[in-house]
């Protein structure tokens, strides 16, 4: 047990770490709350994010709360990552490169009766704000032209705390529901810097905070021993309801750190909103046989044309009537192999699995009308480890976002996760005093 928490204290640390990189992704996070993070479990993001129907005794899958119930031990996990893109577009000639890090996930996993029934406490991020834009410009002073550099640069973005229960009722159907905490800011930052130091440099920053509950249902049907005896079919669905998150919004305007906050038309420091989150659908298949192999297929659908604020985002503000969401189409899938299946006697390389992927998505913005498509490929290794009953996951990413054509901008990124799960016996009443 000392191990185990001393193994997960590492991976923690080092998601911290990652956060320390220059934090620059996707220029494409600055559209509505940010860029959406998908994350059920260390293996489903190996298996091109197909998580909905993935059951598992190893892992708690936090996409669909139905399957808390397939829980017999206390498990606990936590991961990290780091993702590198590579940005490119039609007006430059120079690509630019960032690097961010972060804390992929937390969770808890509880059975109160294994197999049947189990609770669930989960960390993991809802969306990132993590972009850098510089546009040049020059500025008639006293008829001089004063060559300037306007830099924007986003940080932030929304967390998701979610508690739930799964429940087993009968011999094939499960359900489930979680209760999920929404929070978190964005800030946008401005900086102008003259190449003349005669100008002082100004920044001009907008912090968002954000707050909000929603909940997410889900449920699973399994039917077993259909092609072989050892087999099973599963076909799941959850949904997220919609969320209506409170927002306050301030904003500084100075020079370096010494700023001042403005004031709002009523004369208050902040700018008070609501922002409402579109519903999450999502449906998964799965079919393992044998423990030696399984193949899963997922898709999702989020109604970002829906979005609606009080205050504006990066695409959408109210007040001019500008719009540039879209809804967001995810379908993805995957193979995953253990060589050695059940054998516990085996070497380890038999017993590790073996995973490979893909998604496609069609992204929550669509710049001047023009749709974002995502074409990624996934795989990964799970490797066993006897001494501490854990399981080491590695994840990695590669793909394409968009292109560099008119006004949108292609992004390569390539993205690794790695995640320790433990699962252990706890609250084992003894036999003998």
């Amino acid at each position: 047990m000392r191990l185990s928490a001393l193994l997960l204290a590492l991976v923690v640390c080092a998601g911290a770490r990652a956060q320390g990189q220059n934090n620059y992704g996707s220029i494409y996070s600055l559209y509505g709350l940010g860029e959406r993070v998908e994350f059920g479990s260390s293996q489903s993001v190996a298996l091109g994010h197909a998580a909905t129907a993935l059951r598992s005794g190893t892992y708690v899958n936090l996409s669909n709360p139905a399957l808390w119930s397939d829980q017999a031990l206390t498990t606990f996990s936590a991961g990290a990552s780091l993702a590198t893109v590579r940005g490119e577009d039609a007006l430059t000639d120079e690509a630019s490169v960032g690097t961010a890090g972060d804390l992929s996930s937390l969770h808890l996993g509880v059975p109160l009766l294994p197999g049947r029934l189990g609770v669930t406490l989960a960390y993991r991020p809802f969306s990132r704000v993590n972009y850098r834009a510089a546009i040049r410009d020059s500025l008639s002073v006293e008829g001089d032209m004063a060559p300037y550099t306007l830099n924007q640069e986003g940080a932030g973005g929304l967390q998701q705390l979610s508690a739930g229960v799964g429940a087993k009722v009968g011999s094939f159907l499960q359900l489930g529901a979680s209760a999920d905490v929404l929070f978190g800011s964005q800030e946008l930052l401005q900086r102008t810097d003259f190449d003349d130091n005669v100008f002082l440099e100004t920044r001009q920053a907008r912090v968002t905070r954000l707050r909000g509950i929603t909940a997410t249902l889900g449920a699973a049907v399994t039917a077993r021993n259909l092609a072989t005896d050892d087999d099973a079919l599963t076909v799941a669905a959850s949904v997220r309801l919609p969320a209506a998150l409170d927002a306050s919004r301030t904003v500084t305007l100075g020079e370096s750190l010494d700023r001042d906050t403005l004031r709002a038309p009523d004369g208050s420091l902040s700018v008070d909103g609501d922002v409402t989150i579109p519903l999450a659908v999502r449906g998964g298949v799965a079919y393992l046989s044998g423990l030696r192999w399984l193949a899963a297929l997922d898709a999702s659908y989020e109604p970002w044309s829906g979005f609606d604020s009080s205050l504006p985002v990066g695409g959408y503000d109210p007040g001019t009537g500008l719009d540039l969401l879209s809804d967001r189409v995810r379908v993805g899938g995957g193979f995953e192999i253990t060589p050695a299946g059940r054998d516990r006697r085996a070497g380890v390389f038999q017993r590790s699995s073996y995973r490979i992927g893909g998604y496609a998505e069609n992204g929550l913005y669509a710049p001047a009308g023009e749709d974002v498509t995502t074409l990624a490929l996934t795989g990964g290794v799970s490797v066993p480890n006897r001494l501490t009953g854990a399981r080491f996951d590695l994840g990695l990413e590669v793909g394409t976002r968009g292109s560099a054509e008119g006004v949108l901008v292609r992004d390569t990124f390539f993205k690794g996760t790695l995640t320790l799960n433990f699962g252990e016996r706890w609250f084992v009443r003894r036999r003998f005093d």
